[in-house]
């Protein structure tokens, strides 16, 4: 199987390196672009279509992780052949029609935390410590942080309007972490499946 693995705007493609290796280990076939330079222009739209550059193909499961969940059905529908699934993986799912942003209810917190409309490193975003905490081994971790970009705000508030039926497309979800609960029950009420893996937000990088 072909298997594109998007990372979040907030991070960088190491977060699934692991997941990456296992896969191919496997004998799948593995993308992983480096979207970072894409998150930095501070367009969700242009984040958007650095991944279908990246991944155009036939036959291909579509994954995103975290923030990735908000442009993922833009990057589906901009695919020369529609994906054979796309996966959420602790991911926001976006409404099945109308428009959104990248922000959503978390806006008013990132504003907060912008200087000069530029949010810092996402590790800065919480608690100190909480990067430990989510990616314990010391060498996975430097490797993660070293590719964490600093976004504009207006990644988040860009209006981003949804494709028309994507809600029906064949898709799948995987929580990890009890913050995405309710993303997970909406994907049920999709009539998708559902693979639970309870633990921590960055068990991509984990495992």
């Amino acid at each position: 199987m072909r298997f594109t693995l998007l990372h979040s705007p907030v991070v960088g493609p190491s977060t699934w390196r692991w997941v990456a290796e296992a896969l191919r280990n496997a004998g799948h076939e593995v993308i992983v672009p480096d979207l970072v330079a894409a998150a930095i222009s501070g367009d969700p739209l242009t984040f958007a279509g650095a991944a279908i550059d990246a991944c155009d193909a036939d036959d291909v499961v579509l994954v995103g992780h975290s923030g990735a969940g908000a442009i993922l059905p833009l990057v589906a529908q901009g695919l020369t052949h529609a994906p054979r699934l796309t996966v959420f993986v602790d991911a926001g799912l976006p409404p099945c029609e109308g428009s959104l942003t990248a922000g959503g209810d978390f806006i008013s917190r990132l504003r907060e935390l912008a200087i000069n409309g530029v949010l810092p490193m996402w590790s800065q975003w919480w608690r100190a410590g909480l990067l430990e905490t989510l990616v314990p081994d010391v060498d996975r971790r430097e490797a993660i942080e070293r590719e964490l970009p600093e976004i504009p705000i207006r990644f988040y508030e860009t209006s981003i309007d949804v494709p028309k039926g994507w809600c029906t497309a064949p898709g799948a979800y995987v929580l990890l972490s009890v913050g995405y609960r309710s993303d997970a029950d909406r994907a049920l009420e999709f009539g998708w499946p559902v693979v639970e893996r309870p633990g921590r937000h960055l068990d991509i990088a984990n495992n």
